[in-house]
């Protein structure tokens, strides 16, 4: 999050292409409470349809917007601050960071 900006989550491979850039985090450990059901998405912000009696205002309710929890929070200042420590102990670290934060994207007839 620190340097992209994308949050602690799971992204489908389809999203992601491998590079043979490689950190090194040392000892870190993962915590226990990265399962699926912490990856799941929060039932209230689904969006959902409502049935409305006639006459009853459509833009009356409002979506509810997603907040994260401190518990997640806390997961990703724990996270960010492992890779930032790795990303800290490389001889190339600045050209790594902007490597990171540079936004990256293919067209419909580019391939990796």
């Amino acid at each position: 999050f620190a340097f992209n900006s994308c949050p602690l989550r799971r992204i489908p491979q389809r999203y992601v292409i491998g590079t043979s850039t490689r950190i090194s985090l040392g000892n870190f450990k993962l915590p226990k409470h990265f399962n699926d059901d912490y990856f799941k998405k929060n039932k209230k912000c689904v969006k959902r349809t409502v049935k409305r009696k006639e006459g009853d205002d459509i833009f009356a309710t409002k979506k509810e917007k997603y907040v994260p929890s401190e518990q997640r929070k806390t997961d990703q200042k724990t996270v960010d601050e492992a890779v930032i420590k790795a990303i800290g102990a490389r001889p190339d670290k600045k050209v790594l960071r902007g490597y990171l934060k540079a936004a990256f994207g293919l067209r419909s007839s580019q391939y990796p």
